[in-house]
């Protein structure tokens, strides 16, 4: 049974150097993609949903703090939809299911050109609860789960523009 693991390991590895797989974060690549990454500015975006999505971005595109010099700009504009689900008997709402969308535009500061555009979506789901502050406190909590997916997202689709421009 182990020369049959051993066997598909290396099948495995031969077949990903072949196809020419890097991985996005590793080694030099990595640093240089993160320095392109430090140079976005990312604009304010509106309503309690885009501070989050904002400051999520802010940790994820330079968690050393902002740079002074910016190349990029980062345009985020988010909408919000909530829909109940889940039905009693009484037809009343248990569940709710919230969607973030979020379309991003990178754009290059000397020439204002649009250099990668997006949409980003996150679908959570949260309990509606008889009590008020349990429902206020699972909805914050889906949104706030969404916000960090979508930031994520958004990180992963620039590192991965960056990359194919070898950067």
């Amino acid at each position: 049974m182990s020369f049959f693991r051993f066997f598909c390991a290396c099948t495995l590895l031969v077949a990903l150097a072949a196809c020419g797989f890097s991985p996005l974060y590793s080694g030099s690549a990595n640093h240089a993609i993160n320095q392109e990454l430090a140079h976005i500015s990312i604009t304010s975006i509106e309503d309690r949903e885009g501070q989050v999505i904002h400051n999520f971005l802010l940790d994820r595109l330079n968690p050393n703090g902002r740079r002074a010099d910016t190349r990029y700009t980062l345009k985020v504009a988010v909408s919000r939809n909530t829909e109940e689900i889940g039905l009693k008997f009484t037809e009343e709402a248990t569940r709710a299911q919230l969607t973030l969308i979020a379309r991003y535009f990178l754009t290059r500061d000397t020439d204002g050109k649009v250099l990668a555009e997006g949409s980003v979506r996150s679908v959570n789901n949260y309990n509606i609860s008889n009590s008020e502050f349990a429902r206020v406190a699972s909805e914050r909590d889906a949104t706030e789960r969404a916000a960090r997916e979508v930031s994520d997202e958004i990180k992963t689709r620039l590192s991965l523009y960056f990359s194919r421009l070898g950067v």
